[in-house]
């Protein structure tokens, strides 16, 4: 059955079989929107999961902010090529379109509970708990303490206004917690926080054909002015930015896959092998299939741009 968090309030205890292992996730509630017609944040959905027997989860991207908190266990979470392993007050947080995986220990697997929300405001918070798509997890003293903020949101079984701004304010709540324990933390300048936002939509979207004009647009910058502070911040260009996460990711794919390079062209967001071949080598100085020969008889193997 499915059940529509943007209307619906529902507390329910599960148990079924994930590729052949037994889950319990236990009371999981979903929200009503935002009452305020900004939805500056919106709670979606909430909830306390028991991992049992190394649970495992892959998932291409949520379409959402998840932040969990581990209350007990171990396990690893992987976000492109970093594997973190976290544990009792150890917190992480699944970000909008990012692919990731994680997995519970089968020894001593995972307990924790989680939040899902978004809204306009939902990457500033984020960044303000001190928690980024570079660095997606965070070590608070005592998770207990957080998840006593979450708990009563689990257990909410109606779909009230009331309830979906009790949850906006435990969500505040918590993130007051989070954001008092970095408070040595620098916050972000505004030339930062846009900046910052155009480096998540590069990263996540490096394999489309984007262009600077569409990142200063979804951003909400004029061309010019996103490009000045990307390059005072970043000391790069927005497209040299671009051009060396493709090739990155490349590189990548030619060193630990047998993707061939029309296709490694495409999922890098080149138009043609023949245009990726010519970036490649202007940057390396080897073609693409040289590079790959290379690096696979030579695991040490790195050119100078590396």
């Amino acid at each position: 059955m499915f059940y529509d968090p943007m209307e619906v309030c529902i507390t329910a205890t599960l148990e079924f079989c994930l590729k052949g292992v037994l889950m319990t996730v236990k009371k999981i509630s979903y929200f009503r929107s935002n009452p305020s017609t900004k939805e500056t944040i919106t709670i979606l959905d909430c909830g306390y999961h028991e991992t049992l027997h190394g649970h495992y989860s892959t998932q291409k991207a949520v379409d959402h902010f998840v932040l969990h908190i581990i209350v007990s266990g171990k396990g690893t979470y992987q976000l492109r090529e970093q594997t973190y392993h976290l544990q009792k007050n150890d917190c992480f947080v699944l970000f909008p379109h990012v692919p990731i995986c994680y997995q519970s220990d089968p020894q001593d697997p995972w307990v924790y509970y989680w939040v899902g929300f978004d809204g306009t405001d939902a990457l500033e918070i984020m960044q303000l708990c001190n928690i980024t798509y570079q660095l997606p997890i965070l070590h608070y003293d005592s998770t207990t303490e957080l998840a006593n903020i979450i708990k009563p949101l689990v257990d909410l079984n109606t779909a009230s206004i009331s309830d979906s701004y009790f949850a906006l304010g435990q969500f505040y709540a918590l993130c007051s917690r989070l954001m008092q324990y970095n408070q040595n933390i620098k916050p972000l300048t505004r030339k930062e926080y846009y900046v910052s936002q155009a480096v998540s939509l590069i990263e996540n979207s490096y394999f489309k054909n984007i262009s600077v004009q569409s990142i200063s647009d979804a951003v909400g910058l004029e061309r010019t002015y996103l490009y000045r502070i990307f390059k005072e911040i970043t000391g790069v260009t927005i497209q040299e930015y671009l051009t060396d996460l493709k090739l990155k990711r490349a590189r990548y794919f030619l060193t630990n896959s047998d993707f061939s390079c029309a296709d490694i062209a495409y999922y890098c967001g080149y138009l043609s092998e023949q245009y990726f071949s010519m970036a490649f080598k202007k940057k390396t100085g080897l073609s693409p299939s040289l590079y790959r020969q290379k690096a696979l008889s030579d695991r040490s193997f790195h050119t100078k741009e590396e």
